[in-house]
């Protein structure tokens, strides 16, 4: 699949290192990023503007990636995409929460917001080796679907838990997947479930969850709400 990255500010790069540079174009639209992603070794395109006229001369690509550090030209690049290329899959970076409706109204198939789930996180578990199946559902198919990083809140129901002991409860009660967990103590590295540890959960230590985005909002409300 050969995928079109455009924007290549600190965010921009840390995507990049997770994407096999032969399937990779870097489109960038100010000297800098232009300079940034050179000095990495990565196929680059300098547009002038997020233009028709300009987009026109990219090579084909079936998947594009919305970084820009503006909101508003991230949210007009998509409009673009889509007009241009009806076909292509679109996962655009949203800064502001309250801008996820637009870009769906954009035809952007998912997003994703990094102050939700690291860039670093996201792109790890999207190289895992799970089925291209349901990855392709969790991004694509599905705009309600998100992936969250959940913390353990002092005094929550969960803490002191085992995650085997809470696992299916917490599927059926919330309708969401734990995919890994975040010891705090150990590292900042996700350790997933289909390692088979089964993880003490501490307060601080972070549930990597994919699911419903209302399930995943009233999962982290509960934590905060309902205690021993």
């Amino acid at each position: 699949m050969r995928t079109a990255l455009f924007g290549f500010d600190e965010f921009g790069e840390i995507v990049a290192s997770y994407i096999g540079k032969k399937e990779l174009s870097v489109i960038v639209f100010n000297e800098e990023e232009e300079k940034r992603a050179k000095d990495k070794f990565y196929d680059v395109t300098r547009l002038r503007e997020i233009d028709d006229d300009e987009l026109k001369k990219l090579e084909e690509f079936n998947l594009a990636i919305t970084v820009l550090r503006n909101e508003d030209e991230n949210l007009f690049l998509c409009l673009s995409l889509r007009e241009l290329f009806p076909n292509i899959k679109i996962i655009a970076k949203v800064s502001e929460k309250g801008n996820e409706y637009k870009y769906k109204l954009a035809g952007v198939n998912k997003t994703i917001n990094p102050y939700d789930v690291t860039a670093n996180r996201i792109m790890t578990i999207l190289k895992r080796p799970l089925t291209l199946r349901i990855i392709e559902e969790i991004i694509f198919e599905d705009n309600q679907l998100s992936f969250a990083e959940i913390e353990i809140p002092k005094d929550s129901f969960l803490d002191g838990k085992y995650i085997k002991d809470i696992y299916k409860d917490i599927s059926h009660s919330y309708n969401i997947l734990i995919i890994g967990i975040v010891d705090k103590e150990m590292s900042d590295s996700v350790q997933f479930i289909t390692k088979g540890v089964n993880h003490k959960l501490d307060v601080g230590d972070i549930l990597v969850v994919t699911g419903d985005i209302d399930e995943v909002d009233r999962l982290k409300n509960d934590l905060e709400i309902i205690h021993f």
